[in-house]
């Protein structure tokens, strides 16, 4: 069977490898009158499926808001790739995303509840510093939280 992979797969090389996640939520976050919380318990692992056609991403957050997800990434249409997003409180969401020049942005537009993510790697691509945003209706959008990954292995 010959090797009919696309090398536009190769954009999410800078992913691979094991991350410290650190999340901060403003005060508010997780209801009325609970404090801001910054959490770098978690962490993700991004690593290839075999045959490097599908990247898994695995998260784990000690906090106990925060949910564990596993992530499949592939190729999408017109240059963008697709992310499944399934997590441990059963949600399931399928998001937009592209890796280009450094910026790792994330999104999908649902109506009632859009959100996206924009990240920027360091110059030495071992840390990436972001935040997501939501929105009500695709419009104006508003900060949700922030989200910086720290590689911390290969």
């Amino acid at each position: 069977m010959p090797d009919s992979r696309d090398a536009a797969l190769d954009r999410l090389e800078p992913l691979v490898g094991r991350w410290q996640v650190e999340v901060s939520f403003a005060a508010g976050f997780f209801g009325p009158g609970t404090p801001a919380v910054t959490d770098r318990s978690g962490t993700t692992t991004f690593e290839w499926m075999k045959t490097k056609r599908f990247v898994i991403e695995r998260s784990v957050i000690e906090h106990p808001a925060a949910p564990d997800t596993i992530v499949i990434i592939g190729l999408g249409q017109n240059a963008t790739f697709v992310r499944h997003h399934y997590d441990s409180r059963g949600v399931s969401r399928t998001y937009q995303m592209t890796l280009d020049h450094g910026v790792l942005r994330t999104w999908r537009m649902e109506p009632g509840f859009s959100q996206q993510y924009s990240g920027t790697f360091s110059a030495d691509g071992n840390q990436i510093t972001g935040a997501w945003q939501k929105s009500a209706d695709g419009l104006a959008w508003e900060h949700d939280f922030d989200l910086t990954y720290y590689r911390i292995g290969a």
